[in-house]
């Protein structure tokens, strides 16, 4: 394909690329010369594994919350860490001269006003936060713990654990201050969980159960401390006197500590070392400097404000994402770990009432993974290079894999694994969703939403698959995905039988959460076992064992055809099932997942028209939150409608926040995982399509448009690019 001046250059390795060179990442620095109100005003900012949202109030007060990925409470609730103000004397708004940045290059949030110039970051290698800088003038500095769960109280009905008679895991229960001589130390200990309940109500049996339980006696919190400050109160640290320098020091942790004797020991051992703060911000500056290098795209529109706003959105997304993307669990879809006071968010009711609806803690739909909205945020990594982000997906739900086979063998009586569309984050179904409020006499979900929605198996598959396509990592695919195919896989050779051709007849099922009734070989669960059986077999020899690829083969050979149905004005369009019965309960498309998420039509294959006319006869039209349209529409080559698409994406923004990003609440929560993922994979799908290892450049780009781009694809390789219409 050619237009323009397009140009390409294909790289077989990484290449560093400097910021000299324009477009840079830090032209897009996001900088406000006035303080906020409230946490609606705050900035992200995390490692991928602790976060922060950070605003100044017009008092000149920094207040920020501390997060992590794994700070989960006694019924799988994601808790904030705390909250902390920083007050200085005179305030950083004093003077009128007030300027905060938050820059993407550096890795941090710059703080000037009054004669300071402060630096707020989180060490890329330690759970370390740190606000480090130098006054003009000699000022005065306290640091406070505002801790809200401070006693025990009434929870709210949280979705995770509703519908459970056990009167303990209704509550909230009280965060712990420990006395310490030279720092704040604050953590919460969960005393209680819901692991038992979720287990029993579903008859799970499995080895070693306590070995599985994420919540008992998990502690997580933090220590403060800094130079020349004391402790004034258990909660407070001030300056000893006035000082021109300032470096604060907040050292987070979450581990499961069972004994009782030793752990308040254990907790100021987890906290006592934290890394110097000029080391930490040396070597956080270079993994963001790093981390832009790897891959970028920066679009250019004729009325040049659309396509600043695009790239705005593009990388505030990549962002949040690498903020919150390397921890010990993947990512919540729901907020990641930047959710903040829930009367903040405009447009959507909270669930529950009284403390709660002021409580940080707080989000709609819970602490549970939900598959079809989780895996969003993935498929937009591969192109920017970010593996280091896809691998706590897979060990997630890997980790998860004895639990699955526990699931199949108690819910489904048969060997293999069964994995739930929402699911703990140790791999059951969570309570509220198994018991329902309707029961259909056997060992299934209740909530018919989920019950039969089970094509999470194959669609990880199909990504794991991606991964190894673009990474070539052997080790990878012997030791995680084999494994994990191997058990999804005998699930489905298992519990389904076949017609009378022999071929698989997969019901009962659904496809997904919208069409219910009478369904019989969905479209998700066949295109993916269409997309993914293929590319196993394709698999390098040495990789899987004899018995894997004799299940490979067993499987191709009673594969069941792509469900298809013929209009009412004679095309040929993908079905949602090879038969249904055509009543809808959600506004999702599932005939477009031969599309997207699998590769069984697209701009390289001889099924385009089909895709085209099934995409333009979508039942549901949408351009926010979790809804495919705009990736659908680039990958059939409709570069009008994907660009569209894209442009009401930037615009979708929750009117309290002020930063672009915190998108939603949509169908879900604030800031929206899920809308901003696909804002990135639909803008990557316009510029590059990687299929049969064959590169397609501009495949849906707009000829009006220009782009400069690198983007990574097969192999290892990074594929750069530019095109001006001009």
């Amino acid at each position: 394909m050619k237009r323009g001046s397009l140009f390409l250059v294909i790289v077989t390795c990484m290449m560093a690329v400097s910021c000299q060179q324009e477009p840079c990442v830090s032209d897009y620095n996001v900088v406000w010369d006035s303080p906020s109100e409230n946490a609606a005003g705050c900035m992200p900012i995390g490692n991928g594994e602790v976060g922060a949202n950070l605003w100044v109030e017009p008092s000149g007060d920094i207040v920020f919350y501390l997060s992590r990925t794994d700070s989960w409470s006694e019924i799988g609730e994601l808790y904030k860490l705390g909250r902390i103000r920083v007050s200085t004397e005179p305030s950083l708004t004093s003077a009128g001269d007030f300027r905060q940045t938050l820059d993407y290059g550096k890795g941090c949030i710059n703080l000037k006003g009054a004669g300071m110039d402060l630096d707020f970051f989180i060490d890329s290698e330690s759970p370390t936060v740190y606000l480090k800088g130098s006054a003009k003038v000699p000022v005065k500095a306290s640091v406070k713990c505002e801790i809200w769960r401070d006693r025990e109280k009434m929870g709210w009905n949280s979705r995770s654990i509703s519908r459970c008679p056990n009167p303990d895991l209704m509550k909230i229960y009280p965060d712990k201050v420990l006395d310490d001589e030279e720092a704040l130390l604050v953590y919460h200990h969960n005393c209680c969980t819901s692991y038992d309940s979720i287990l029993n109500v579903q008859n799970i049996q499995i080895e070693n159960r306590e070995k599985y339980d994420p919540f008992l006696d998990r502690c997580f919190g933090f220590r403060v401390t800094g130079e020349n400050v004391q402790k004034t109160s258990d909660t407070e640290l001030a300056t000893t006197a006035t000082v021109k320098n300032l470096d604060i020091r907040i050292r987070t942790f979450s581990e499961i500590l069972h004994e009782a004797a030793g752990r308040e020991d254990a907790v100021r051992q987890l906290t006592a070392d934290a890394p110097s703060s000029s080391l930490a911000k040396k070597r956080t500056a270079k993994f963001w400097k790093d981390f832009w290098n790897r891959s970028y795209i920066y679009v250019q529109t004729p009325d040049t404000l659309s396509g600043k706003r695009i790239n705005e959105s593009y990388i505030i997304q990549r962002w949040i994402q690498a903020c919150g993307g390397r921890g010990n669990y993947a990512i919540k879809y729901n907020g990641s770990i930047f959710t903040v006071d829930p009367n903040l968010v405009e447009g959507k009711s909270v669930y529950g009432g009284g403390e709660i609806q002021a409580s940080p803690d707080y989000r709609d739909w819970g602490g549970d993974f939900w598959w079809q909205n989780t895996r969003l945020s993935y498929y937009p990594m591969l192109k920017s290079g970010d593996y280091d982000m896809m691998k706590p997906l897979f060990e997630h739900y890997f980790r998860n894999l004895p639990m699955m086979k526990a699931n199949a063998k108690a819910l489904a009586g048969v060997d293999g694994a069964l994995s739930p569309e929402t699911a703990t984050p140790f791999g059951t179904y969570c309570y509220s969703d198994f018991v329902s409020t309707e029961d259909f006499g056997d060992n299934l979900a209740n909530n018919p939403y989920i019950r039969y929605h089970w094509d999470s198996s194959v669609e990880m598959i199909s990504l794991m698959l991606d991964y190894y396509d673009y990474t070539q990592d052997k080790d990878f695919v012997s030791s995680r995905l084999v494994p994990y195919a191997r058990e999804m896989l005998k699930f489905y050779k298992n519990f389904y039988g076949c017609d009378e051709q022999g071929k698989l007849l997969i019901t009962p099922t659904q496809s997904l959460e919208t069409y219910w009734y009478e369904i019989q070989n969905d479209m998700p669960t066949v295109a993916g076992l269409r997309d993914v059986l293929p590319r196993l077999t394709a698999l390098p020899a040495e990789l899987s064992g004899e018995e894997d690829k004799a299940l490979w083969k067993h499987m191709t050979d009673i594969m069941p055809d792509l469900p298809i149905m013929t209009t009412a004005d004679g095309k040929t369009e993908f079905a949602p099932a090879a038969s249904y019965k055509d009543v809808r309960s959600n506004c999702e498309n599932p005939r477009l997942y031969a599309i997207f998420p699998f590769h069984l039509c697209n701009v390289s294959t001889d099924n385009l028209q089909i895709g085209i006319d099934t995409y333009n006869d979508r039942v549901v039209r949408n351009s926010f939150g979790w809804s495919q349209d705009g990736q659908e529409a680039a990958r059939l080559g409709l570069a009008d409608e994907a660009a569209r698409i894209l442009s009401e994406h930037t615009d979708y923004n929750n009117a309290s926040f002020r930063l672009q990003g915190f998108w939603g609440p949509n169908f879900d929560w604030v800031p929206d995982q899920d809308h901003g993922a696909n804002l990135m994979i639909t803008l990557q799908d316009m510029v590059l399509q990687t299929w049969d290892g064959k590169d397609y450049l501009l495949p849906a780009f707009p000829k009006e448009w220009g782009v400069k781009y690198k983007l990574h694809s097969f192999a290892g390789k990074t594929v750069e690019g530019e095109y001006n219409w001009k």
